[in-house]
């Protein structure tokens, strides 16, 4: 027997708030198109438990995690092996992450959202009720390759899991596809939850019992809606597509009143392109001759290379180590996989999984933090912004090529281990 608690809580930060996703950006918000919102479940059988909150944020920075994972241990009793915090990556949101000249760290912003977390943790945690569950998968080929290589890659998967009432009516529905909530792009001086917003909003309504609906973020590391910078009815558009996939299947899908829930628990050091003072102030006159940068930011560019220089040459320095920690977070819902990544992955991740599994499998990103992008080996061949640049907007040594396939294997095992 499956129990369920579910709770919703507004993080709509106030206008004047600089949104995190975009250097373009002309600094800080002005409005509010749509709300954010943080949505809780508490699910419980007889096995074990697991606690997963997911945001309309571009991500969370490790301390975020850390500190509400000692919070619910010492408040809830619950291991770090049953929280998951996990974010729809929207660029229009509170800067939750450190990213350099692309909307300052918001350090009022994490406190209110810290009390918020806690709050929809124990809403969801003090009610329950018995679910089944209706498992479906839909196709769109919405998203596009960014990147414009000569092998585009995209994932048209559309993941929904129904959790339902005997009726039949809906409870809350759990989402997933593969896309960078970019659509609004950085022109955009609006909190907005972008796509996911609105696909969210879309199959509320469309269901009965007008459920709480989570729309999460597959491995959408070179994945983009087909452009930027669209309306607001554009971007709604879209998000109905979305939704409109995977309504009808819902509706139709037959309900499991016996469900299963399992959870295993990774982590796993990537390794990275260290390098001494002389490689450091190498790649960073290297970085300042880049002109695609330099014509796209110009000065926050020169800035975010400056800032990147320095930090490391303090870290050598001071004799620092830096780690590059990744997180696996596998959980068996029904005969569904759901893996949260705390990582931009590149789409081809989630085809790798599924070729060493007779189960459906999804990438959950963004999930309890976000180390950057890991690109392909193929990626790292061809260059461009998540290869040679995004890292020196977080900050730190750029992930060695190999990193994406090495994190693919450790989670083929993962996932393999329910294969048994």
């Amino acid at each position: 027997m499956m129990k369920l608690g579910t709770a919703q809580i507004d993080i709509t930060p106030q206008p004047g708030v600089e949104l995190s996703g975009f250097a373009a950006r002309v600094q800080p918000s002005i409005g509010v198109l749509d709300k954010l919102f943080a949505k809780a479940l508490f699910i419980e059988t007889e096995q074990t438990k697991l606690l997963w909150i997911h945001c309309d944020l571009i991500g969370f920075d490790r301390a975020i995690i850390l500190e509400f994972r000692r919070w619910a241990h010492e408040k809830l009793g619950l291991g770090t092996h049953q929280v998951m915090l996990s974010a729809t990556h929207t660029h229009s949101g509170p800067a939750t992450i450190h990213l350099r000249e692309c909307g300052e760290y918001d350090s009022d912003y994490v406190e209110f959202l810290q009390k918020s977390l806690r709050r929809a943790a124990e809403i969801a945690m003090a009610q329950s009720e018995v679910v089944g569950l209706t498992c479906v998968e839909g196709l769109l080929p919405l998203a596009v390759d960014r990147r414009q290589t000569a092998k585009p890659h995209i994932d048209p998967r559309i993941a929904a899991i129904g959790f339902r009432r005997h009726d039949g009516s809906f409870i809350t529905v759990l989402m997933n596809y593969a896309v960078h909530p970019v659509a609004l792009g950085s022109t955009n001086r609006d909190i907005s939850a972008d796509i996911f917003g609105e696909a969210a909003k879309r199959l509320s309504r469309e269901l009965l019992g007008r459920p709480l609906v989570l729309m999460t973020n597959g491995a959408c590391g070179n994945l983009n809606p087909p452009a930027e910078n669209v309306s607001f009815e554009q971007l709604k558009s879209w998000g109905r597509q979305i939704a409109d996939v995977v309504q009808p299947l819902l509706l139709g899908g037959k309900i499991d009143f016996q469900p299963t829930l399992k959870l295993l628990n990774r982590n796993l050091e990537l390794p990275l392109e260290t390098l001494d003072a002389a490689g450091i102030n190498d790649f960073a006159d290297q970085a300042l001759r880049n002109p695609v940068p330099l014509a796209a930011w110009g000065d926050k560019y020169r800035r975010v290379v400056a800032h990147w220089r320095a930090t490391l040459l303090n870290q050598i320095k001071k004799n620092e180590t830096t780690q590059n920690e990744a997180e696996l977070f596998g959980l068996l819902l029904g005969d569904v996989i759901f893996l949260g990544v705390n990582a931009e992955v590149f789409s081809e991740f989630t085809e790798w999984l599924r070729e060493k599994s007779r189960r459906q499998v999804y990438l959950v990103g963004y999930a309890n933090g976000d180390i950057g992008y890991l690109p392909t080996r193929t990626a790292y061949a061809e260059g461009g912004y998540e290869v040679d640049v995004a890292h020196l907007f977080y900050g730190g040594f750029r992930p060695r090529a190999g990193g994406l396939e090495l994190l693919a294997a450790a989670a083929q095992d993962l996932v393999g281990e329910w294969e048994k």
